[in-house]
């Protein structure tokens, strides 16, 4: 996948659903897609900010690996079920085995009664929570909110929410302001055109007029 030209070094947590926050992970899937999991350690960052692993925790190259597979299994599905079509059976496959792992166990702190959750193998337990919400969110009824960013370089999926259905964007910071900008540009230039017309029309007309007077 192609470098960006500047550096996206924030993770986007803003889909709407756990599950479909990973995908996101891949920006611009439509045009020039880059991972932002590829360099070193951002793969167990973006886990932790996800708040599913500790900071600090490390990853092995083939957890990375197992992690981006579960990635992409969610992404053809989340996107087959978006156009209303049906789910590869491979990634069906691979999202059901992550979440045969065991979730983690909530434990309350001794000493001030406070909730936590452990687990034995805190990758694998990650990996189950992002799979069984998979699950939840393509078997249900709301998989007909799985949506793709309307803008044409982005494709980004994000559950839309709104009241009537009708988001279009990943995010209107993003792709709904730049798709805002070039609408106003297009229509700024769409009046700008009759305007020079009708400006050369009456320059035609006005050295018609002077030529009949001076004939």
């Amino acid at each position: 996948m192609k470098a960006p030209s500047v550096h996206w070094s924030e993770f986007r947590f803003n889909s709407g659903r756990p599950c479909l926050d990973l995908p996101a992970t891949v920006r611009r899937r439509a045009s020039t897609p880059y991972d932002v999991l590829a360099p070193p350690g951002e793969a167990a960052r973006w886990l932790a900010e996800a708040g599913l692993v500790e900071r600090g925790t490390a990853l092995a190259p083939t957890q990375v690996r197992q992690l981006a597979q579960l990635r992409e299994a969610i992404w053809a599905a989340a996107s087959a079920l978006s156009r209303r079509g049906k789910p590869p059976a491979s990634a069906l496959a691979v999202i059901n085995r992550a979440a045969g792992y065991p979730l983690p166990v909530p434990q309350l702190v001794v000493e001030t009664c406070e909730r936590v959750s452990r687990a034995r193998n805190a990758f694998q337990s990650a990996l189950s929570v992002l799979a069984r919400d998979a699950i939840e969110l393509l078997a249900g009824g709301d998989a007909r909110r799985i949506k793709a960013c309307a803008q044409a370089d982005c494709g980004m999926l994000f559950f839309d929410a709104s009241p009537g259905e009708r988001r279009r964007w990943c995010s209107m910071d993003r792709c709904g302001s730049r798709a805002k900008c070039l609408t106003y540009r297009l229509e700024k230039a769409g009046r700008a055109r009759p305007a020079r017309g009708a400006r050369n029309a009456l320059g035609r007309r006005a050295r018609g007029k002077a030529g009949r007077v001076g004939a």
